[in-house]
Order: C-alpha cells, then structure tokens, then sequence
C-alpha cells in the first residue's frame, strides 16, 4: 500500500501496524499509538477521522506489503531470465518462499482483515482499491511474460492473477489443521500447475 507523503501520517500509520504485529486489534487505542509514536491527539485527528480510520490504514499497510514483496520478486524473475525453464526455477523457489507453514500467521491476518471487510464499508472501499492495484500489477507482469513467451498466451491473465492470489491465500484452510498437508506435496502441486498449466512445459 502506498503510504502516504506526510511524514506524520506515515508515522501514525507504521506505529500502529507494528502495534497489531503484537496487540489484539481491540486492545489498541488512541493513548497506545501515542504513546508509542510520540505524536499528539490533535495531529491524530487532523489526519485520520477517528481512531478505526488509523486502524484501517495500519491493517490495510499490513495486509499489501507481503503481496507488495511477492510482486516484486516475481518482477526481477521475468527481468532476469532468458528461457521459460529460467521462469519455472524461480519460481519453484518464490513458491517454497511464499507457501512455508512459517508464513501461516500473515495467511491468517489476511483472511482476518478480508472478514472484518465485510461489516466495514469504509474498509470494503480502501481494501477493494488496494486489492485492484495488486491485481493489476500482476496482469501487467503476466501479459509481459506472455510476449515474452514464459507464459501460456491462450490463458487470461486477470484469471491467472486471482488464481495466484487465491492459492496463496487459501493454504489457510489447512494451517488449522491437526494434521496439515504436506509442505513439498503442496508445493510440488502448486509448481505443477504453474509449469504445465501457466507456462506450457511438459
């Protein structure tokens, strides 16, 4: 999520995403975020219209800057490989990297802030915004890999941005689990799908 140029809205924002890091989102309030930022009440208030507004924008800080990170990585992918075989390596490893049980709690935190969306409207709104913008950013990169032959050209790339998304995300139906799946079985699945279904290899 871009943050904002202000460098006291920045901060507020940034404080209270570390804050949720480690506090219940309830148990956060106005005199903690100060408190811990070293910011006044009043220029709380001048950038944020109540205390769930500054909330919103810390969760919403919190929930892009992984999918952020993952694009990027999956950029400097495409920039530096010469061959379809070049695309599938890398990505086997992005997929060990972004798919590791280590990574359950933001899986969690991200089906967490999808739900409290839905009571939200404000939230709906901003969270509907950002999760466009990522999922532009991966229809750019997945048209570009198109041309440029890695991928499969019969497939759409908006389709392959939500899948993207949607898989990642939804290995939270099994981190509850007492007896979770096997982390190289699911990977091998997911490279599996990206090899034969996204980029065409046999």
């Amino acid at each position: 999520m871009p943050r904002s140029g202000h460098p006291t809205k920045t901060k507020l924002v940034d404080t209270t995403a570390e804050l949720l890091k480690t506090t219940p989102r309830s148990d956060i309030t106005t005199d903690l975020i100060l408190n811990t930022s070293g910011i006044s009440k009043g220029s709380l208030y001048h950038h944020f219209e109540d205390l769930e507004e500054l909330i919103e924008s810390a969760m919403l800080v919190r929930y892009t800057d992984w999918v952020d990170s993952s694009i990027g990585l999956i950029m400097q992918i495409i920039a530096r490989s010469k061959t379809p075989e070049d695309v599938y390596g890398s990505l086997v490893e992005l997929t060990r990297f972004t798919q590791d049980p280590k990574r359950r709690d933001e899986r969690i935190y991200r089906a967490e802030v999808l739900g409290i969306a839905v009571n939200s409207p404000r939230l709906a709104k901003r969270l509907g915004e950002e999760q466009q913008r990522l999922t532009d950013a991966l229809i750019d990169i997945i048209r570009d890999s198109q041309e440029n032959g890695y991928f499969k050209k019969d497939l759409d790339p908006h389709s392959i941005a939500v899948l993207i998304q949607a898989y990642t995300l939804g290995k939270v139906v099994d981190d509850y689990s007492p007896t979770p799946v096997d982390p190289e079985s699911w990977n091998a699945l997911i490279n599996a799908i990206i090899r034969r279904i996204f980029i065409g290899l046999d």
